[in-house]
């Protein structure tokens, strides 16, 4: 555990994984509490095995990423996403930045010319990158995810419980509509999502909260901010899953062409079980 430390002048904080009874939570000084509102944080979580995977979390309207300031601003959470899991994940691309994902990683995976129809509009026209289009990165990069397009919310809980549980994150988006029972309870619930918005599970805590990354910075959560907890069913009630799961663009068009989760393996383990019930869900088919 660790209450923080700084390197390059970004604050740090560390979170280690502890096995218990077949599951996994995260452990960590409440004195990173202290440390959760700056615009960029590195958060290392450390394995039992001794490996350790760094997230840098970013503040989306912190006005420190050059030229592309604007366009983080208003359309960035999936951009800062993608850029934390990439450096998590790939040694070589620790350092990386939202910008260096927007003019390396998006221009040199992604279709060209989706990207620069995207990118040649208005800023306040631009828009992010997809769940579908991170996930096809990811695939590109080696990283193993599974991404989940339509789901059933008892189902899509469970697999999310499980994988977490196994020490593995997910990557999820949220909307401002929000729903109870299966049905929606509010269409201008903002707690999440001003609009749409897209964020990192790393895992539970020892009371069985989901710690997330959050790109926004949300009055309700003081100083509280990089980081987050929430229960898994409250989230939930906030995610939505594609409706057109014919559609499959890099860059977001509509709402029915967006939505779901992805499943990202930072562990080499697969339990059985996750495996057993995403396969009853619609997972988009790689070639």
């Amino acid at each position: 555990m660790g209450t923080g430390t700084e390197r390059e002048g970004i604050p740090e904080i560390s979170l280690t994984l502890r096995e218990h009874n077949q599951s996994c939570f995260l452990e960590y000084d409440e004195g990173i509490l202290n440390e959760l509102a700056h615009p960029h944080l590195r958060v290392r979580i450390c394995y039992p095995d001794g490996y350790e995977r760094v997230y840098p979390v970013f503040q989306q309207n912190a006005g420190i990423y050059g030229e592309y300031s604007d366009y983080l601003r208003m359309h960035g959470c999936a951009c800062c996403s993608l850029t934390s899991i990439l450096a998590a994940m790939r040694r070589n691309l620790s350092g990386i930045k939202p910008q260096d994902t927007i003019t390396q990683v998006e221009k040199n995976l992604l279709p060209r010319q989706d990207y620069e129809k995207n990118y040649s509009r208005p800023v306040e026209k631009q828009m992010p990158v997809t769940l579908y289009g991170i996930s096809r990165i990811l695939k590109q990069e080696s990283i193993q995810c599974s991404y989940i397009m339509h789901f059933k919310r008892k189902t899509a809980m469970e697999v999310i419980d499980r994988h977490l549980c196994s020490g593995n994150p997910v990557i999820f988006e949220t909307s401002r509509i929000r729903y109870k029972n299966n049905m929606i309870a509010s269409v201008m619930d903002k707690k999440y999502a001003g609009s749409y918005h897209t964020m990192i599970m790393l895992g539970y805590d020892r009371d069985k909260r989901v710690i997330f990354t959050d790109s926004a910075t949300r009055s309700w959560a003081g100083d509280v901010q990089r980081l987050k907890w929430a229960p898994l069913p409250e989230l939930m009630d906030y995610m939505f899953p594609q409706r057109n799961t014919q559609s499959h663009p890099v860059y977001f068009h509509r709402r029915s062409d967006t939505g779901g989760f992805i499943l990202v393996f930072s562990r080499d383990k697969i339990e059985n079980l996750i495996q057993k019930n995403i396969d009853k869900l619609m997972i988009f088919p790689y070639n």
